[in-house]
């Protein structure tokens, strides 16, 4: 083979490389992949655990419900996987944040859930998530004993 019948391949293989990459990367977009992410979308529960402000946003903007209780993998809030709702799981971040932006996004808070994010609160010593509970949701401190809480 002569040189500059090598060099125009190689020349050629380039476009032709960089096509069949493309098209790969539009075929995964299609599916709903990202060529440049392959980590697994976060749930409701784990953002508000991540106080990803951002991505709560999109969720509720994309219709999922924020009152509604989701999988948090291992290793978000405790070591093993479990399934809380957005508000349970911003207990987990110490700071009101996380719960602050759900209940002016749409979260509703019971007397139920109230008492179990109190709990929590109690137990891990949130103490800024108690100060903001009492401030905004003043209510008589619930017997924790009696009160069932994801962990």
């Amino acid at each position: 083979m002569k040189p500059f019948s090598i060099v125009a391949a190689s020349v050629a293989a380039i476009p032709l490389l960089l096509s069949v990459v493309a098209v790969c990367v539009l075929a995964d977009a299609a599916v709903g992949g990202d060529p440049f992410w392959h980590e697994p979308q976060l749930t409701m529960g784990e953002a508000a655990a991540l106080k990803d402000r951002a991505t709560m946003q999109r969720l509720i903007w994309a219709g999922v419900d924020p009152n509604a209780p989701t999988h948090v993998r291992a290793d978000i809030l405790k070591s093993h996987d479990i399934v809380v709702t957005p508000l349970e799981a911003s207990v987990g971040t110490r700071t009101p944040t996380s719960m602050a932006f759900l209940l002016a996004h749409g979260t509703r808070m019971d007397r139920h859930e109230q008492d179990v994010v109190t709990c929590l609160a109690t137990e891990d010593d949130a103490k800024e998530i108690l100060e903001y509970l009492q401030k905004n949701f003043p209510a008589e401190q619930p017997d924790c004993a009696h009160v069932t809480t994801p962990w």
